[in-house]
């Protein structure tokens, strides 16, 4: 049932006769769940004004404690409703979801010659440096709230009871524009995880950068006796250890995990350039992901080694290895012992958590963001050092975040 502000400014709206379109919220998850989760029930029960449609059929999202793309209902949704922040497009979902609406707009307009009104980008929180008339190829909402415009929708929520006028005026106008769609878009059979066209995400200036260093191998170019080939793909970066045939790539979950502790990330293959940069920028984070079978394997030896040979505080390592690959869990011992002859310093330091034989996707995202927050505290304490007077008096200064948890 329509929630009662949302009926009230949506009272001039009627059943037109033609199929409802049917909307996905995209957002940044993990964040601002509580709001996020109200703004969608009460947009569906705007829409639900409108149409007269009961409103938990209209309107879907993704799991908002998920990374998942969820296909089927994006595939099912005629409107795309992106909620804009600083950190959308730093999101792999965020941007694979926009890029399907942008692929299936492209091929309808190729079919039929007709342009779609069917991705919405709303202002959930301002970016100054990248407004939506800036970065979207596509109409952003209109409306005559000026608090909306300055602020955002997350403001008018959090401060309902000030700017509920302000706040139905949304509902209102994005309930319009989803109503008016009535093209059917095709269906897609996958997504570009890549920026599209058009959208200039850009990374805030101030993050720290960390840098994913992935050594891992194409399918390709995998030893003779790795039979488990669906957890690679074409390129290192597509390595998929917990998602096989590359549903899910190690690439895009820790893009996303640093993205969330506001990180820069970047993830690099494990070559002679990669080496270059770790150790050499302090300031820089450097997160190695290891396959246990590239450490068996003899041209890799060189770069394992230097790596290994300047840890520094800024560096560590995690290495991802599955319980459903039934391969790795019967040659474990041989698996071990390559990695402890490649990686001697890493594999003996930073035991305060578990890092190695990381069996799936929840435990190896619990390693990383202890290992990243871990990383943070140290190349504080380490910049403090360096920038900090010598004690004149025996007291010995305390440290910037406290004792080390060793």
């Amino acid at each position: 049932m329509a929630r009662p502000e949302a009926a009230h400014a949506l009272g001039t709206c009627h059943a037109t006769g033609v199929t409802v379109s049917h909307f996905y919220l995209s957002h940044v998850r993990r964040v601002d769940e509580e709001w996020v989760a109200a703004f969608f029930r009460d947009l569906r029960a705007a829409v639900a004004a409108c149409t007269g449609r009961p409103s938990e059929t209209l309107g879907s999202r993704g799991d908002p404690y998920t990374l998942e793309v969820p296909l089927d209902s994006l595939s099912r949704s005629t409107v795309l409703v992106a909620l804009l922040s600083p950190r959308y497009f730093s999101q792999s979902y965020c941007v694979a979801e926009w890029n399907y609406f942008q692929q299936r707009l492209d091929v309808h307009w190729s079919r039929t010659g007709r342009r779609a009104d069917a991705v919405i980008p709303v202002v959930w929180e301002p970016d100054p440096d990248h407004p939506p008339a800036a970065t979207s190829p596509f109409p952003p909402l209109h409306v005559p709230s000026q608090a909306y415009q300055r602020d955002g929708v997350l403001h008018l929520l959090r401060l309902k009871a000030r700017y509920q006028d302000e706040y139905n005026e949304v509902l209102d106008a994005l309930a319009r524009r989803i109503t008016a769609a009535r093209e059917q878009l095709p269906e897609m059979h996958g997504f570009r995880t890549t920026t599209g066209a058009g959208v200039r995400p850009g990374a805030r200036a101030g993050r720290r950068a960390v840098d994913f260093v992935m050594a891992s191998m194409s399918r390709q170019d995998l030893p003779a006796d790795r039979q488990a080939r669906q957890f690679y793909g074409d390129r290192p970066l597509d390595w998929s250890p917990y998602a096989p045939e590359g549903k899910g790539a190690l690439a895009s979950l820790v893009t996303d995990v640093a993205t969330a502790l506001d990180l820069a990330p970047d993830v690099l293959a494990l070559d002679d350039k990669a080496v270059d940069r770790v150790g050499r920028d302090p300031d820089r984070l450097v997160v190695l992901l290891v396959d246990a079978w590239v450490a068996r394997v003899r041209e890799k030896q060189r770069l394992f080694a230097a790596v290994d040979g300047r840890p520094g505080r800024s560096t560590t390592v995690l290495e991802p290895r599955s319980e459903d690959d039934t391969e790795s869990a019967a040659r474990s011992t041989e698996l071990d012992e390559a990695v402890d002859r490649m990686l001697p310093l890493l594999r003996s330091s930073f035991a305060e958590y578990q890092r190695w034989s990381l069996p799936d996707s929840e435990r190896f995202t619990s390693a990383l963001r202890k290992a990243l927050i871990r990383l943070q505290n140290d190349a504080m304490k380490s910049v403090e050092a360096d920038r900090a007077p010598a004690p004149t008096t025996g007291l010995a200064p305390f440290p910037l975040l406290g004792r080390r948890s060793s």
